[in-house]
């Protein structure tokens, strides 16, 4: 026998389902006998919108698919109202999160992000709103508002979105419920709305300085569409004030993708303190995601710089001088110094090569530069060992044994013993050039103990 406490917490659910059901149906222009047909009676409907009969889970399932809306908003509608479902067994998302629908959720998401939205549309019509957990249903309803935004639908994204916004709210998850929120400013902007679309960016706005969204991309969308929501109702100075609002938050993001991931993981991280759970884990996809591809795009830079280093040894040096800029603009983009600073000494040592030596000069500083911002031993040494040849070449021995000072010291420092000793080497060769040969045979020593040093560690 149920105790009072099961059988109070199945009256309050009941009256929940049934003012829910009403709520929808009158909101719809529908009659009892509308939603009643063919399978129900006017007086069971009835019964149920008064509370004094809770339906089977079934019956639940066909009116919410008649009244157009999650099972689980008819069920549940706040944290507490979730609970109180499942004490009486009386929730679908029991079973947790069904993997599939997760996974097509995912894919359906990046197609939107391609711009793909009829293939989108078609994978997410299998999914049923009723056989998911709140927070699926969630990403289905953002997800069709997003479509619907992309076909230039824009009234259907209206009342796709603020189901969303409902089942963010349902789940008491303000990020979730804040980004339906903008896209449903969008779309009420585009409907030449702009009262409407300006109260929904400003809610957002407000979440973002209570600090209850941290993420800069969204900040900058909201600031971005608040100055064109006041620029269409014509309040220049608001209009100004986000405008410049979005660009001072634009110089403040390092739009490196290695900043992006380091932010994201920040957040992720955030996420996972308070039980966000499911938020910490896209952040953290996020930022695998963006050093997985900075991993490749990286390799791609490193490729070029090594056909540039062949092609230099076959003596064509034209074409190894366009493989190494090509690198540069990859390694600079991906704001990674310490393979910027190798290309940029590649490229300086092939055109001291030439003769070029003032633009050589220019790249192996350029090449210093990203090194010393690295903090790699390795990679300033070999930077300031191509400035020293530079100087040896423009006679300037003081300022070239300078230069080879501060990189042999970082060098033996960092047991980089490959490089020192073919940087002793260099430094052997340039001194007996000179007619310096005490000095040369010293440098010829150290040169070998390198490399023994590193034929021993070969061996551990």
């Amino acid at each position: 026998m149920p105790s009072l406490e099961t059988a109070n917490v199945g009256k309050a659910v009941a009256a929940r389902v049934g003012t829910n059901i009403r709520e929808v149906r009158t909101k719809l222009n529908m009659t009892q006998a509308q939603l009643a047909a063919p399978e129900f009676s006017i007086s069971y409907i009835s019964a149920i919108e008064r509370g004094k009969i809770r339906p089977s889970l079934k019956a639940l399932s066909i009116l919410a698919r008649r009244l157009d809306v999650p099972l689980t908003f008819l069920l549940e509608g706040s944290p507490a109202g979730a609970a109180e479902a499942r004490a009486v067994g009386y929730s679908p998302a029991d079973t947790g999160p069904d993997q599939r629908v997760d996974v097509d959720l995912v894919q359906a998401s990046v197609l939107v992000e391609q711009g793909s939205y009829l293939e989108a549309e078609e994978l997410l019509v299998p999914i049923q709103p009723e056989r998911i957990t709140t927070e699926q249903v969630y990403r289905l309803y953002l997800l069709r508002g997003q479509i619907h935004l992309g076909s230039r639908e824009y009234q259907e994204a209206v009342v796709d979105l603020r189901a969303a916004i409902g089942q963010g709210e349902a789940i008491n998850d303000s990020e979730l419920t804040e980004r339906a929120r903008n896209l449903l400013g969008k779309a009420y902007f585009l409907l030449y709305n702009y009262t409407l679309a300006m109260e929904n960016h400003h809610r957002c706005f407000t979440a973002i300085e209570n600090g209850q969204i941290t993420d800069p991309v969204f900040s900058l969308e909201v600031f971005s569409n608040l100055a064109n929501d006041y620029f269409r109702l014509g309040d220049l100075e608001k209009s100004i004030e986000f405008y410049n609002r979005a660009l001072d938050m634009l110089n403040a993001m390092s739009r490196d993708s290695k900043s992006f991931a380091r932010k994201y993981i920040e957040i992720s991280q955030h996420y996972k303190t308070v039980g966000k759970l499911a938020m910490a884990r896209e952040y953290a996809l996020r930022s695998l995601a963006i050093y997985e591809m900075r991993d490749e795009q990286r390799l791609v830079g490193l490729t070029h710089q090594r056909l540039g280093k062949a092609l230099e040894k076959k003596n064509d040096l034209t074409s190894a001088e366009n493989e190494y800029r090509q690198a540069i603009a990859i390694e600079r983009e991906l704001n990674d110094e310490i393979t910027a600073s190798l290309c940029h000494t590649s490229l300086a040592e092939l055109l001291l090569k030439r003769g070029e030596v003032e633009e050589a000069q220019r790249e192996a500083s350029q090449a210093l530069e990203f090194a010393r911002s690295s903090e790699d031993a390795q990679t300033q040494g070999q930077s300031l060992i191509t400035l020293a040849q530079i100087y040896h070449q423009k006679s300037d021995f003081t300022q070239a044994d300078a230069y080879f000072t501060q990189a042999l010291d970082l060098l033996d420092a960092s047991n980089a013993h490959e490089i020192a000793a073919s940087a002793y080497f260099r430094f052997a060769n340039l001194l007996e050039e000179r007619g310096e040969v005490q000095r040369s045979l010293s440098a010829i020593k150290k040169a070998y103990e390198h490399q023994r040093l590193g034929k021993r560690g070969d061996l551990e």
